[in-house]
């Protein structure tokens, strides 16, 4: 990115990013009940957790051998660290994973593109709503993009400097973790992108180079012995036939919708916005004329943007792909453009500069008037504090009017200018959101009370044992004391509670009786029908026992 500007100092954006990063992705983290496939991803390392398995998960007591377990491993660990089973919790590693990739587009994609065009970079990719939205959840994608961004850039930070040994070897172990995120969706982008730039360099022959090899045999080390222990240790003994179908059911058309699939595209790159309105840069004349005079940087463009295109399309057109399996390559995009929009005369960035910061600060404005009408409206009765909102407010008025004052900036260091203008603002506004608005959200909330509820009845029980019920989001709210099993040779020795399907009573009672003793009270209870995660109105009874003598 012209080497210009190197002036800011690595260490300072280091702190600008870290702070950035604090303020988009922390505030209200643990205000929403979980969302989408959150319950899926965290109760299994729940089970983990209780039983000591750490091989094959399992949802609601029946083997779930659909995905990987690193997120359940990650949800897992969290919980244990931090000695609590909340939504701010196991929603932390995907938000430190988001942390972990801002610094190694900035560390590593400094080597080529300089201080401040990695600084961009890192900005771009801490900012477009994909990333803004899976990074805040406990969710697959969440650290799956993070590890093929981290993969992507420490392969082209080392093949820049023909570190290739590294940038095989390094690439391929984060590849590997990929894996055990998410299936091989990750290794075909990888590998698009990877060839888009050999063959722009005439160097597809390094495919055949031992040096590559060994990375593909570290890339199968990493999640081989859990594959082959999953395998081994699957009392159901179907798990290569259930990776299979997953692989292959994206390709046919078990879930195709002509409207879903038409709409793919256009929202695979909604997901890259506000950075979208840039990709026609990649394709602009004035941009891609200079290319042939910038020797290998030119080059390199070229071959990103192939891969990147080819990549994209041959997933995105898959006839029961989904938008969010895109997100990674916005790590790649958010490069492309960046090195796009350097490419742009002085005059021209400088008015790209100058409207896309006025854009921002009519954001924020918008988000510090929502925040307001918000509190003002539901504030007493969800119990925010004004003081936190007058503070809030303040921190934004402030961005708003530093990023305004940088409306005049031209020359050296606009790229610093826009991704500080970025996180200032865009920080500003989710952090005033975070204590307003994001609260209101609980007053539409499910599974929480639903949850206490149950807790009314049975206290902070040991052993609350859920037997054979089907996937829901509510038991996560039930804590660290829930069991949930489907087998009835793994109920736990001893369980106060035990909850059953009423339509399963009959047969429950003995079952229950036989194992706990005396049945000291049946308690009727029906689940809200919510639309999350199965919550359709199943009614359940919970049996309290005596307990054995």
């Amino acid at each position: 990115m012209g080497r210009s500007g190197e002036g800011q100092g690595v260490m300072g954006l280091v702190l600008i990013l870290v702070l950035g990063w604090g303020l988009l992705y922390l505030p209200a983290l643990g205000t929403r009940e979980l969302q989408g496939e959150e319950a899926r991803r965290v109760l299994p390392g729940r089970t983990m957790l209780q039983t000591g398995d750490w091989v094959v998960p399992r949802s609601a007591g029946k083997i779930y051998n659909r995905k990987p377990p690193l997120i359940n491993w990650a949800t897992a660990w969290a919980i244990k660290l931090t000695g609590r089973m909340d939504e701010w919790s196991v929603r932390l590693p995907s938000v430190l994973g988001m942390l972990a990739l801002a610094l190694t587009v900035l560390l590593a994609g400094r080597v080529w593109l300089g201080n401040e065009g990695a600084f961009l970079a890192a900005c771009v990719c801490l900012t477009n709503i994909g990333f803004l939205e899976k990074g805040r959840l406990a969710e697959i994608e969440g650290i799956y993009m993070v590890l093929f961004g981290m993969a992507l850039m420490v392969w082209l930070a080392a093949w820049w400097k023909e570190w290739k040994w590294l940038a095989w070897v390094g690439s391929m172990l984060l590849l590997g973790l990929g894996f055990l995120a998410k299936g091989p969706v990750h290794v075909w982008y990888f590998y698009a992108i990877v060839i888009g730039v050999l063959w722009a360099e005439g160097r597809l022959r390094e495919l055949l180079s031992v040096r590559h090899w060994v990375g593909v045999a570290v890339f199968v080390s990493v999640w081989l012995p859990w594959a082959m222990a999953n395998s081994g240790r699957n009392p159901q003994k179907d798990s290569g036939k259930v990776w299979m179908e997953q692989v292959t059911h994206r390709m046919g058309l078990v879930e195709f919708d002509w409207l879903n699939w038409v709409l793919q595209v256009p929202q695979s790159v909604m997901n890259f916005l506000p950075w979208a309105v840039l990709l026609p840069l990649a394709w602009s004349g004035v941009v891609t004329g200079q290319w042939p005079g910038l020797g290998r940087r030119g080059v390199w463009l070229k071959g990103l943007r192939a891969g990147l295109v080819v990549g994209f399309l041959v997933i995105a057109l898959l006839p029961s792909s989904r938008p969010r399996f895109m997100l990674p390559l916005n790590v790649a995009a958010a490069v492309l453009v960046v090195e796009c929009w350097a490419l742009l005369p002085l005059a021209a960035r400088g008015r790209w500069v100058r409207g896309w910061l006025a854009v921002l600060v009519g954001v924020g404005v918008l988000a510090g008037v929502a925040g307001w009408v918000g509190v003002g409206r539901y504030g007493g009765e969800v119990g925010v504090r004004w003081g936190w909102v007058v503070a809030a407010t303040g921190v934004l008025v402030g961005a708003c009017g530093w990023v305004w004052r940088l409306r005049g900036a031209e020359g050296e260091g606009m790229p610093w200018r826009l991704g500080v203008g970025h996180l200032a603002v865009m920080g500003a506004a989710v952090a005033l959101m975070g204590v307003t608005v994001a609260p209101i959200t609980t007053l539409e909330d499910d599974l929480r009370p639903f949850a206490k509820e149950i807790l009314g009845h049975t206290g902070e029980a040991p052993a609350l044992v859920l037997y054979k019920l089907d996937e829901r989001m509510w038991p996560f709210y039930l804590g660290m004391t829930c069991r949930e099993v489907a087998d009835l040779r793994e109920l736990p020795e001893s369980a106060r509670w035990v909850m059953v399907k009423e339509a399963d009573m009959a047969l429950r009672r003995k079952e229950m009786g036989r194992r706990y003793g005396v049945i000291l009270r049946e308690v009727a209870i029906q689940e809200p029908v919510t639309g999350k995660a199965g919550g359709d109105g199943e009614r359940y009874v919970m049996m309290e026992f005596a307990g054995r003598q």
